[in-house]
C-alpha cells in the first residue's frame, strides 16, 4: 500500500454495504409488480416465491434454455436448474457437453454482482410457473428479457432508490469502522475518489447517511474524497473516452472538461480524464468494487491500476468452512486413499493387459489378478461414493442450492478462478482496511500449484 497514491471506491455494495436480505425482498417484488403493470404478465405470477437462498453470484443464465447452471474453473457444469428442477448428470452432458460452449454469446448472461440475485431468483421462478403451466411463455429467451428489462426499470425509473433514500436504517448499515478505514487509508497524503454508476442524488443521500457526524471532526461525507464521479456507466467509463461534466453542490450541471480538477463533483467521464487528473503510474492507482466485470476485469483489461473486490459473502464462507474443518480434513484422507488405489488399479489393468497380450506366456497368477481386480473397483467405487457424499454435505452447509461461491466440486468455480486472476486483493467489506496500516502490506502466503505439497 505504501505505492498507492490514489484509491477510488465505488458506492453500491462497497462503500454502501446494503443488507441482502431486505435489498434482495425489495427488488424481486417492485420488479414482479413491473412485470404485471408493464409488461402485461397475468395476475398469477404472483404465486413466484422470493427464496433468498436459491441466487448466487458467479452462476450463469442460459437465455435460450432457461437453465441457471454453475461452473468450474474448466467450464464444466457441475450444477444447474431449470426453473425448481436440479438437472442430472446426464440432462446436464447432453446439454452442456456436447460442444464447447461460447460463454461469451448472447446465450448466457453472468451473474456478476449482488443486484443481480433477485432476478435470478425471479426467473427461475417464472420458469417454474411456464413448466407447471401456469404461465404461457412464448420462450425462455423472453422470459429473461422481459424479467431484465423489468429489474433495469426498477432501478433507473421505479421506486428503488426513493425507497431506500427514505428510509436508509432499513437498508444500510451504518459503521464507524467504514469512516474510520477512510480516514486512514487518507494518512500518508493519499487521494481518495468517489466513481459510482448512481446518479448525484442518490450518491449524496447514502453518504451522507453512511458517513457525516459518524467521526468526530467528519461533518460531511465530501471530506473524505478528493473528487466525486457519480453517473460513470461502467464498464464504459474503462472502455470510451468522454468528457467529465461539472456539478453544482446540487447536482445540476455546470459545464464540460476533458480533464476533472480536484475537489470537485463530475457526472460521466472517462479513465483517462482521470489518469491525466492523478499523473501517477497505473500501479499506484487502487480501485475498490464488488462487481467482478464492471469494477474489476475491466479496469484490469484497459489498464494498469491494481484492484481490490469486496465480496460480503466471504465472511459467512469462512465461517462454515471454520465449522466443517474436521470433515474438509476427512474428505482430503478419502481423496488420498482414492488416488493411491487408483495407482493400485492402474497396475493390475496394465499386469493383465500384458497377460493378454502374451498368452503363450506361462502366468498362474492371472485368475487371482483378476479376482484382486474386480476386488478393487468395488472398494474404489465404495469410495469415491463415500467421498461425493461428503464433498455433498460439505457444499450443501454452504449453500443448498450451489454451494461454495469459490468452488464447484474440487475445483475452483468459474467465479472463483476470476477473482483469483483479476483481484490483487480481496476482502468482504471497506472497513476491513481500519485494522491495517494506511502503507501495510498485503502479501500471498501461498499461492500452490498443482504439484506442489503442504509439507
Amino acid at each position: 500500500m505504501e505505492k498507492i497514491r490514489c484509491i477510488g471506491f465505488d458506492l453500491d455494495w462497497t462503500i454502501a454495504p446494503y443488507y441482502r436480505l431486505p435489498m434482495e425482498e425489495l427488488i424481486f417484488e417492485l420488479a414482479l409488480d413491473r412485470l404485471v403493470s408493464h409488461f402485461d404478465y397475468p395476475p398469477a405470477i404472483r404465486h413466484a416465491e422470493f427464496r433468498p437462498h436459491f441466487p448466487h453470484r458467479g452462476v450463469i443464465v442460459d437465455r435460450e434454455m432457461g437453465v441457471v447452471l454453475k461452473m468450474d474453473r474448466h467450464r464444466y457444469v457441475g450444477r444447474a436448474y431449470l426453473g425448481r428442477e436440479q438437472l442430472d448428470g446426464t440432462e446436464r452432458a447432453r446439454l452442456y457437453r456436447l460442444e464447447r460452449l461460447d460463454l461469451k454469446s448472447d446465450r448466457f448472461y453472468w451473474v456478476d454482482t449482488l443486484f443481480e440475485l433477485p432476478e435470478v431468483n425471479l426467473l427461475a421462478e417464472l420458469v417454474e410457473l411456464s413448466q407447471r403451466k401456469l404461465l404461457d411463455a412464448p420462450s425462455y429467451s423472453k422470459l429473461f428479457a422481459d424479467v431484465r428489462a423489468a429489474v433495469d426499470g426498477v432501478h433507473a425509473e421505479g421506486p428503488l432508490k426513493p425507497r431506500i433514500a427514505a428510509d436508509p436504517a432499513r437498508y444500510l448499515p451504518r459503521d464507524r469502522d467504514l469512516a474510520l478505514a477512510l480516514v486512514r487509508l487518507q494518512l500518508p497524503d493519499r487521494k481518495l475518489i468517489l466513481l459510482t454508476n448512481s446518479d448525484w442524488s442518490y450518491t449524496d443521500r447514502l453518504c451522507s447517511y453512511l458517513l457525516d457526524g459518524v467521526l468526530p471532526g467528519l461533518d460531511s461525507w465530501r471530506q473524505l474524497f478528493s473528487l466525486v464521479i457519480v453517473s460513470s456507466k461502467k464498464p464504459v467509463f474503462f472502455r470510451k473516452r468522454r468528457p467529465f461534466v461539472e456539478l453544482d453542490g446540487a447536482g445540476q450541471p455546470l459545464g464540460e472538461a476533458d480533464v476533472p480538477a480536484w475537489g470537485k463533483a463530475y457526472a460521466g467521464g472517462s479513465r483517462w480524464g482521470l489518469e491525466d487528473l492523478m499523473q501517477v503510474p497505473g500501479e499506484s492507482f487502487l480501485y475498490v468494487g464488488d462487481h467482478i466485470y464492471g469494477d474489476i476485469v475491466s479496469s484490469k483489461l484497459t489498464s494498469t491500476w491494481r484492484t481490490a473486490l469486496v465480496l460480503s459473502e466471504l465472511e459467512e464462507e469462512l465461517e462454515k468452512r471454520q465449522e466443517q474443518l474436521p470433515q474438509l480434513r476427512h474428505l482430503d484422507a478419502l481423496k488420498g486413499e482414492l488416488s493411491a488405489m487408483g495407482h493400485k488399479l492402474d497396475d493390475l489393468r496394465d499386469v493383465l493387459y500384458l497377460t493378454d497380450r502374451h498368452p503363450e506366456e506361462p502366468n498362474g497368477t492371472e485368475a487371482a489378478t483378476r479376482q484382486r481386480l474386480e476386488q478393487l473397483k468395488q472398494e474404489h467405487r465404495a469410495l469415491r461414493r463415500r467421498a461425493g457424499e461428503l464433498e455433498e454435505q460439505i457444499a450443501t452447509r454452504y449453500n443448498p442450492t450451489w454451494g461454495s461461491v469459490f468452488k464447484q466440486g474440487g475445483s475452483q468455480s468459474l467465479f472463483g478462478s476470476q477473482v483469483d486472476d483479476f483481484s490483487c486483493i480481496y476482502t468482504s467489506r471497506v472497513a476491513n482496511f481500519a485494522y491495517y496500516g494506511a502503507n501495510h502490506y498485503f502479501r500471498v502466503l501461498q499461492d500452490p500449484m498443482a504439484h506442489d505439497q503442504e509439507l
